[in-house]
């Protein structure tokens, strides 16, 4: 993902390409990972990481190949994923107790303690990211979103 000019923001987008809702979206998500990836490297990991541990602590432990579902993360780039987490101990591999063709991954108490450092940075981003929408308006742009990721 290409970083955000620092000041970027003081520049208008293209007009011509302002009305392609795609170059919107791509904008915006390079404006947040950006953003969010800066705070994620602060504590040792990506945004993507972040992902996975969120959902470890969530759900519980669960398959890599659950989570790649979840996530919607293809299968090499998930072992990567784990990897970088298990070195960093921030998550760990632990055989299935019943079929061992698989192992389970689980967040650790590192890994739990990272990532509540990072939702207080995402609850704070993203309550300034939408400061100047309505709550209507958010609950909007949450289902516009929901419906183009599919």
């Amino acid at each position: 993902m290409p970083r955000f000019p620092e000041d970027a923001e003081r520049e208008p987008l293209p007009e011509s390409l302002t009305r392609y809702t795609g170059f919107l979206i791509a904008k915006a998500h390079q404006r947040l990972w950006t953003l969010f990836n800066d705070e994620c490297k602060r504590l040792g990991f990506d945004v993507p990481c972040g992902g996975v541990l969120h959902l470890l602590d969530e759900c519980g432990s669960m398959s890599q190949q659950q989570l790649g579902r979840k996530l919607r993360i293809d299968r090499t780039s998930m072992v990567k994923l784990v990897d970088a987490l298990e070195e960093k101990k921030l998550a760990r591999r632990r055989d299935h107790p019943e079929d061992r063709r698989i192992y389970l991954v689980e967040i650790t108490a590192a890994g739990k303690k990272a990532l509540a450092e990072l939702q207080v940075v995402g609850d704070a981003m993203e309550k300034q990211l939408l400061s100047p929408f309505s709550e209507d308006e958010v609950k909007t742009i949450r289902r516009a979103l929901l419906t183009l990721a599919g």
